[in-house]
């Protein structure tokens, strides 16, 4: 599969970008959908007994909750949007909001009812209609409307009360949010100029930080691990800080997408973040350097356990990933440890390089079944059979391709998990250009169209990979070995040490 398809007016989304998830109940599978049986795993005969003993025989741990498992709501902050309407960058219209409405209803991995829209536009334009300090009181007249006449009636309402862009704007907010589902966003000219351009390139300027929403702290921005070497680590940010602003700009109700453009910008320039730690607030300036992303490194600990960390799913992860396995193997190794800890995800084609690595040619590594029922499989395309025992690490921040990896190899029996409990995004995203309205640029809509499943027909989305060895551990900790009780036990289940 190419990594990105222009199909007709859409574009397909095969990465996560870290953020909350999760629709209602996801629908049954039929028979006919139920992947097709694992071709066997064949490993050579010293290692075969052992890799399929080391797998089985573990004991499960305690379940822990899905840190994806529940949608809450995102306050959406409008203040500098309303300082200065035309940052918003794009007309708004009521062509343009029904062409939203018409690929909600129709590509949305689920049927949402009429009424849910209706109440999510409802409640959205309250939030917005309040910061705007406008009387809230007509909004109740949409109540009882379908939401595709929201538009033209919200316009009526409040003509010259407010910014008819910033209230259009407000307004497919709201539909989107009806479908309660937090990746299914409108993303403004410039916040998509600002991603098509990280995303199309190696490098970047940045500071050198994975962040993430806290969904049990209010969804608060958080940095779940600065790269050491980057300009983030050596300001002395670390994991688990709390960021309050971005260069003064609240985070509050802020996405994960706009945050990122926020911190990301030319080589030199700076960014202040103000961060909450331990109860302390102070201001970082952090300035912004070349960020390379190499997304795989490697070691090798006593005992001859290779360990391979791997913090993104991008464009070269699959190559990448298989020089550092040759490597290693070439050095002796007798087992390896997979760290997908802290990966938020990436390209879906580098899972399944990934898992290539270990598992035999045209092995099901992932399948999605979008609304209509229908189903894609990924199988893997490399030789594999890595021939020694494994672990694949996870953890609370381990999301979308770290997911659809650990699933696999745990159902294939190719690799014990070890770790805590995922976040369960295990969905598809595609891009929609709105390009209908002539009247400057368009935004980009941002959907939901279909879920993941591993290859024994478990659901990813809102569940997540429970690991069969659960380790707790803060974040912060992730690969500070003599705190790092998760890799310690993972070390140790193949027999090697730390030290």
């Amino acid at each position: 599969m190419q990594r990105w398809q222009v199909r007709a007016s859409s574009l397909l989304l095969a990465f996560s970008l870290w953020g909350c998830s999760g629709p209602g109940p996801i629908r049954s599978v039929s028979a006919e959908e139920r992947p097709k049986p694992a071709p066997a795993v064949v490993l050579p005969n010293h290692a075969r007994e052992t890799a399929q003993q080391f797998a089985e025989e573990v004991n499960p741990g305690k379940r822990k909750k899905a840190r994806n498992a529940d949608v809450e709501d995102i306050k959406r902050n409008y203040a500098e949007l309303l300082k200065t309407p035309t940052e918003l960058g794009f007309v708004s219209s009521e062509d343009l909001y029904r062409n939203v409405y018409f690929h909600a209803r129709k590509s949305f991995v689920q049927e949402v009812s009429e009424p849910q829209l209706t109440q999510g536009i409802v409640k959205e334009l309250t939030n917005f209609l309040t910061q705007a300090k406008v009387d809230t009181a007509p909004v109740k007249e949409l109540e009882a409307l379908k939401p595709v006449e929201a538009y033209a009636k919200a316009q009526q309402l409040f003509a010259g009360k407010v910014d008819s862009n910033l209230l259009g704007y407000a307004t497919i907010n709201g539909l989107l949010d009806g479908l309660k589902d937090n990746y299914s966003v409108i993303m403004t000219p410039p916040e998509w100029a600002k991603m098509s351009e990280q995303l199309d390139s190696k490098t970047f300027g940045g500071i050198g930080i994975y962040i993430e929403l806290d969904r049990e702290n209010g969804n608060q921005l958080t940095v779940f691990e600065p790269i050491e070497g980057t300009p983030a680590y050596n300001s002395g940010l670390l994991s688990g800080d709390k960021v309050l602003k971005i260069d003064g700009k609240t985070t509050a109700g802020v996405t994960l997408d706009v945050a990122q453009t926020m911190i990301r910008g030319k080589e030199g320039s700076q960014v202040v973040l103000t961060i909450q730690r331990d109860g302390e607030v102070k201001d970082y300036t952090v300035t912004r350097a070349q960020i390379h992303s190499i997304t795989v490194s490697n070691r090798m600990f006593p005992g001859q356990v290779g360990y391979i960390r791997l913090r993104a799913f991008g464009r070269d992860t699959g190559v990448e990933m298989a020089q550092a396995v040759t490597r290693l193997k070439a050095q002796g190794a007798r087992g390896l440890i997979l760290d997908l800890r802290n990966n938020g995800g990436g390209y879906i084609d580098a899972s399944v390089d990934v898992v290539g690595e270990f598992a035999p040619n045209n092995s099901l590594v992932v399948y999605t079944i979008d609304r209509g029922g229908k189903r894609r499989e990924y199988r893997s395309q490399n030789a594999g059979g890595l021939g020694i025992p494994a672990v694949v690490m996870i953890n609370e921040y381990s999301a979308s391709a770290s997911e659809i990896t650990a699933g696999a190899l745990r159902d294939h029996k190719l690799a014990t998990v070890v770790g805590d409990h995922s976040f369960g995004k295990g969905s598809v995203q595609q891009l929609y250009p709105l390009d209908i309205t002539a009247q400057g640029e368009s935004p980009r809509l941002k959907l939901t169209v279909a879920r993941f499943y591993t290859p024994g027909g478990s659901v990813i989305d809102r569940q997540g990979i429970e690991p069969q060895v659960v380790v707790d551990m803060e974040t912060r900790w992730v690969g500070k070995v003599e705190k790092d009780v998760q890799l310690q036990k993972a070390v140790e289940l193949l027999g090697g040490t730390i030290k």
